[in-house]
């Protein structure tokens, strides 16, 4: 498809080249035939055509200003050929230039008309297409100009098509999951009403309380996720302690740790990350959460926070370890996708923790690495921060 600049250059040429013809035909016509040539003849009666057009008093006030002459002079009696008078020569040239100009914008006009009709045979196509059509359009016919918009737009559509498919695939993975739990509540909730003992009920209470508070936790798992799918996360960093905000959150798992008894520790120096302190607390919850449910009872979760180096930079960073069983080494990444479990694991778990925890992690430029927990045992993930210093240590 030729561009629409090639097109209106195309059309600016055509007419200059029409001007210039003409006015060469003319010139040579001239040289072979002297001044008695058609052409004059046309031009002197074109502009005594206009100037008879003109009203008397315009005409009559010429006629006097062609009359005075200097002393000494004599109008001339007669003439060879026709002249045309100024008023006529200068009607003339005004008459051919706006010719001229019509044809030049008429060129135009059709130069663009003829190159948008491509886009508005696209316009028409998009007002016929069906909700959530994400197919691209077409660039074979649309000019070079246009051609990065509509690409763009492809693109566009091909990201918003993207997160649909998330978001329809989440909702699909968020009915899935909370269907379970939820039938769980059912069940547990008629077992006590049905139990006669008191122990039963009590039993089946706890059991009620348990999944109730997994439940709770799925949910919020869940509305994290669609806040952060939705692009909804905050853009305010700030200079944050993560020791200091590792020890604000570690304080929220008490009963969860003293229920398996689990130790909670919380070591290493105060180190400062830039970053949003809502998200880092979700970050820090979860990885606190995963490491009590999949570490061993009566076990250890520490926190660490420091510096690392990592290249000859410094790297403000926070770790979480457990003593458990571990985490096969061929699923430490698989780990971090969404509604992943490990082959292996006992704790009932959503997958839903690690998968926040990579997304907040890469919001925040952050990069994260996996290892053996303490002792040579268990798991560990280390969060390291970019670089916030101005030099290398």
């Amino acid at each position: 498809m030729k561009s629409l600049q090639w097109r209106m250059l195309a059309a600016l040429g055509l007419v200059i080249a029409l001007a210039w013809g003409i006015s060469i035909a003319m010139y040579i016509s001239y040289l072979h035939a002297g001044p008695s040539t058609s052409w004059r003849s046309g031009l002197s009666s074109l502009g005594d055509t206009l100037v008879k057009a003109l009203p008397d008093d315009w005409v009559r006030k010429q006629d006097d200003v062609a009359t005075r002459l200097p002393e000494g002079k004599q109008m001339p009696t007669s003439s060879a050929q026709p002249v045309p008078s100024e008023p006529g020569g200068l009607l003339t040239a005004m008459v051919l230039n706006t010719v001229e100009l019509a044809i030049v914008g008429i060129l135009m006009w059709w130069a663009v008309v003829a190159s948008l009709r491509p886009l508005r045979s696209l316009s028409e196509n998009l007002a016929r297409r069906k909700a959530f059509d994400s197919e691209p359009l077409s660039v074979k016919q649309v000019p070079d100009e246009l051609r990065p918009l509509i690409l763009a737009f492809n693109s566009l559509l091909a990201r918003v098509d993207t997160a649909m498919r998330a978001e329809r695939q989440f909702i699909a993975d968020a009915a899935h999951e909370l269907r379970t739990p939820l039938a769980a509540l059912h069940v547990q909730a008629e077992v006590a009403l049905r139990a006669e003992a008191l122990q039963g009920k009590d039993d089946a209470l706890r059991k009620l309380l348990g999944i109730s508070h997994r439940t709770h936790r799925l949910a919020e798992q869940l509305l994290d996720l669609a806040r952060l799918d939705a692009g909804l996360h905050s853009t305010g960093l700030h200079d944050t302690d993560l020791l200091e905000l590792a020890g604000h959150v570690i304080s929220e798992f008490s009963v969860q740790a003293d229920s398996r008894g689990t130790r909670l520790l919380l070591s290493g120096t105060s180190c400062m990350a830039r970053c949003d302190v809502d998200e880092m607390g979700i970050l820090i919850r979860n990885l606190v959460d995963n490491a009590i449910r999949h570490g061993r009872d009566a076990g250890t979760v520490e926190i660490v926070c420091g510096d690392v180096m990592r290249d000859k930079v410094r790297h403000p960073s926070l770790e979480v370890r457990d003593d458990g069983p571990g985490v096969p080494g061929d699923e430490h990444a698989a780990i971090f996708a969404r509604f992943y479990r490990a082959s292996d694991s006992v704790a009932r778990g959503s997958g839903i923790g690690l998968s926040l925890v990579a997304a907040i992690a890469e919001l925040h430029d952050a990069r994260v690495e996996t290892g053996q927990g303490r002792d040579g045992r268990g798991f560990s993930i280390r969060i390291l921060f970019p670089h916030t210093g101005s030099g290398r240590d």
